[in-house]
């Protein structure tokens, strides 16, 4: 007798698909499987780019309260949205006004984000919009899981300059998206702190020197990747020490995720 499985396989996800985008498809579910890392995550998102037509890929995870309340971000994969719209999302306090992130904080799953817009009626909302156009995220998909017993939720984005089809792939990025829950959740610190205060003084310089810094690079590295001399990176590194009241770059580092900034794993390397 054959075994019922709780989930059987989703086929009505390939039927309006190529030959090709089915293998496609089921190449980026086979490595994202086997994801034990942010960084395996972040390699199996820029598979999916590479394969798929969306320019602008982003997964995180996120801390929730013990009443499924968004607390901050404890964790940032980024394959290709702009460094600049990732920091004044951060700086602004877009969470509570994205109305794709607000619509996927309060009811997990999938969001179409030309149907959310359409709900928009508030003026900072339509102004989110057109600011996230002028990055080249105009359309796409927000799909969202919930750990509730960890109290952690994932997200990922997927998203295009232009019209991305996104009620053709949805069902699709829905079901990848719940591979990736399960890979990201393997890489959550258990206790990842809680985000209710952010550090708001560090400058965008700072912010992405300090992401270098969590990715490894040595002072004399950042200094060739930004372009400035390595006395300039610990000049900031100086400022930014004063703002977090620290003395060290692990320090550093570990200071500006507990007050929730999204220090980014996996970030592009220099051209």
């Amino acid at each position: 007798m054959a075994q019922t499985f709780k989930n059987p396989f989703p086929s009505q996800l390939f039927e309006n698909f190529s030959k090709q985008e089915c293998q496609h498809a089921l190449q980026v579910f086979h490595y994202a499987a086997q994801a034990e890392t942010s960084e395996d995550v972040r390699d199996v998102l820029i598979q999916f780019q590479e394969l798929f037509p969306f320019n602008r890929l982003l997964g995180g995870l996120a801390r929730l309260s013990s009443s499924g309340k968004f607390e901050g971000f404890t964790n940032v994969v980024n394959v290709s949205y702009p460094d600049e719209w990732l920091y004044l999302y951060w700086k602004n306090g877009y969470a509570e006004i994205d109305p794709v992130f607000r619509a996927a904080s309060r009811s997990p799953g999938t969001q179409i984000w030309k149907q959310t817009y359409q709900q928009t009626t508030s003026k900072e909302e339509l102004e989110f919009i057109e600011t996230a156009r002028g990055f080249g995220l105009a359309d796409g998909i927000t799909t969202s899981s919930v750990d509730q017993a960890c109290g952690l939720a994932t997200f990922y984005s997927f998203a295009g300059e232009a019209d991305v089809d996104a009620e053709r792939y949805a069902p699709l990025v829905e079901y990848f998206g719940r591979h990736l829950h399960l890979a990201l959740m393997r890489t959550a610190r258990k206790n990842a702190p809680a985000t209710e205060k952010c550090v708001k003084e560090l400058s965008p310089r700072e912010v992405t020197i300090l992401n270098w810094i969590k990715n490894g690079k040595t002072n004399w590295e950042v200094g060739q990747i930004l372009g400035v001399t390595e006395r300039t990176v610990r000049f900031h590194l100086a400022s930014i020490f004063a703002k977090l009241d620290v003395t060290s770059r692990s320090q550093a580092v570990a200071a500006a995720m507990e007050h929730g900034l999204p220090i980014l794993h996996g970030l592009p390397s220099a051209s």
